[in-house]
């Protein structure tokens, strides 16, 4: 049964990685979490399992343009799916809690403050549920990128709800997190699943930013031209400046953020989704609210708050699988910033942890390690170097120094003061401060005070951040610099020390990226399917990529199947899309 709904209903020939292992989960009836990267295919996990069991789902996310995308797409596949929300009228929710009560919905979505009502839990407990679907799990713990204080509350739908299982849903998840989410929402034996992190048909880069960053983004954006993209911005005047520039040199952009009165918002929305303009500029409220399948870039014009909030915005780009790149900008004064909202808050544990995070999406963006294995060991994943799927791979692109000397004069500073200083006080010996401290313990009179003058001191913490990179050097006990096995070779000579010139001296370079295998296709079909795909979209009101994804469209013009048993052949088309659209394809394809 499940291998005939996959093909007819959702168009799919096999399964992706875990996705099998979670459906076979939640139809035996199991408590479950899957962690899986954006594009991983979370949704058919639960909407599959939700066509075969008797009863509804009940499905929580955090956003209300999130849960409209996905009613939206269940609705044009001719799923009954409906949601209850703050923007809807007392007679619309009335309607849909009547559909509800009949059995007419296979889904309900509902945001975690709804649910978290005495009058909502009075119609949940009317309802025949086969189980609970929460979305974004993460923001349940205090220590993931997003805590929403009404997702607490979720850990009482055990307690309310004991026959009905709990599948839980995220991209982003940590160890730490991990055991956050199981606590709190009392899952019982459940079946975790957790998918690798690398989305190989993402290219990565970073770049500190120039001045504003437009000459860059400008840059960056001649490689996608007429695709699909979101720039991600620190604040709602960015977003209006940042759209405006775009729109004055010939881009067609919106901006989207928490400032604009909700009914834009919603119109900004729809026409982006629906391909009218390619480019939106967002804050992150926009993050977690489009399930867009053909977005071809990300761009992020500072620094984000954590590497669970970049790879959560970067992870909207090519969930369909094809090639798409990102693009991070940021310098030192992003960093300043960001710590500074953390100043009100109280509890010192807690901003200490947001505190480390933003440190670590710095060190992030200006290492030199391969930027998807980082972002796998960050979320306790192992990953080999890419090798060319992101800037820091591409060495040949990249001019580099030798900093031997520079990285001995650390090295010689941190052992004549008996590795018991951090890296402040050792910059300071190399530029011959005068101050107190340093006299007082007389490091004006070691062979090394005052040989580093030749750097300043930002300069110097990019040397640090390099070593501790190669683990040359090592944090110790209240971040006093160590020397590992390998300073001795360096300071020896054994051990020669480069790093990218890009990070001592900035200068804007025309990137080559390299992209992932592609199959041959048939490029005048391909446009002449996707001028039909619009003109249908067009027709019915519904987004274009809801119709066919571009894979899908790039299959076809592969293919080019010519009868309804050859269609059904195509990844990407079941029964279901070929009797809503399938004639009118063929025909194009067969003239």
């Amino acid at each position: 049964m499940k291998y005939k709904i996959l093909k007819d209903i959702f168009g799919h020939n096999s399964f992706r990685e875990l996705q099998e292992e979670g459906i076979d989960a939640v139809l035996g009836g199991q408590d479950l979490l899957m962690i899986l990267p954006t594009g991983g295919g979370k949704s058919l996990v639960y909407q599959l399992p939700t066509l075969i069991k008797e009863g509804i789902s009940i499905v929580i996310s955090p956003l209300i343009a999130l849960m409209q995308d996905q009613v939206r797409s269940l609705q044009a596949q001719n799923i009954s799916a409906d949601m209850i929300s703050s923007a809807q009228s007392r007679d619309d929710v009335d309607e849909i809690i009547q559909k509800a009560k009949n059995g007419a919905l296979k889904f309900l979505y509902l945001s975690p403050e709804r649910l978290n009502t005495e009058s909502t839990y009075n119609l949940l407990k009317s309802l025949k549920i086969n189980f609970f679907v929460i979305d974004e799990a993460h923001c349940i713990s205090q220590w993931g990128h997003e805590f929403r204080e009404d997702y607490r509350a979720l850990g009482n739908l055990k307690h309310n709800f004991p026959h009905a299982n709990i599948c839980a849903f995220t991209a982003t998840s940590t160890n730490h997190v991990t055991e956050d989410i199981l606590r709190e929402l009392r899952l019982e034996e459940p079946v975790v699943l957790k998918g690798k992190i690398f989305r190989k048909n993402i290219f990565i880069s970073a770049e500190r930013r120039l001045a504003n960053g437009y000459p860059q983004l400008q840059s960056f954006l001649n490689r996608h031209k007429d695709e699909s993209g979101i720039i991600y911005v620190s604040s709602r005047k960015k977003a209006e400046d940042v759209s405006v520039f775009l729109n004055l040199n010939g881009y067609k952009a919106l901006p989207y953020h928490a400032g604009l009165p909700q009914h834009v918002r919603e119109q900004n929305f729809r026409i982006f989704v629906n391909d009218k303009v390619n480019i939106m500029v967002a804050t992150i409220a926009f993050g977690m609210g489009i399930d867009k399948s053909d977005i071809r870039f990300v761009v992020h014009m500072s620094l984000p708050k954590s590497q669970e909030n970049y790879y959560q915005e970067i992870g909207r780009a090519g969930r369909d699988g094809e090639d798409s790149e990102v693009l991070l900008l940021f310098n030192a004064a992003d960093m300043v910033l960001q710590k500074r909202f953390l100043h009100d808050i109280q509890d010192q544990e807690y901003k200490a942890h947001l505190d480390a995070k933003i440190e670590g999406i710095y060190k992030y963006s200006t290492s030199e390690v391969c930027f998807h294995k980082q972002l796998a060991e960050y979320f306790d994943d192992t990953l080999d170097a890419c090798k060319d799927r992101c800037d820091n791979c591409l060495e040949s692109d990249a001019l580099r120094e030798d900093i031997s000397r520079e990285a001995q004069m650390f090295l010689s500073a941190v052992y004549k003061t008996q590795q018991s200083f951090g890296k402040n006080y050792i910059i300071d010996i190399l530029r011959g401060s005068r101050e107190q401290k340093l006299l007082s313990n007389e490091a004006d009179k070691l062979s090394v005070y005052n040989i580093g003058t030749h750097l300043s001191k930002k300069e110097w913490f990019v040397i640090l951040e390099r070593l501790l990179e190669l683990k040359i050097l090592a944090l110790g006990e209240f971040s006093a610099l160590k020397l590992t096995e390998d300073a001795i070779d360096v300071l020896k000579g054994k051990k020669p020390v480069h790093i990218k010139s890009s990070r001592l001296q900035i200068t804007v370079k025309e990137k080559k990226v390299k992209r992932s295998e592609e199959f041959e296709y048939d490029e005048i079909l391909f446009e002449n399917l996707r001028m039909k795909r619009a003109e249908t979209a067009k027709e019915l009101g519904v987004p274009a990529y809801i119709i066919f994804t571009d894979k899908t469209l790039k299959h076809l013009a592969a293919e080019k199947p010519h009868d309804k048993a050859s269609m059904l052949e195509v990844n990407g088309i079941g029964e279901k899309k070929y009797e809503q659209y399938g004639e009118d394809f063929l025909e194009l394809i067969n003239s």
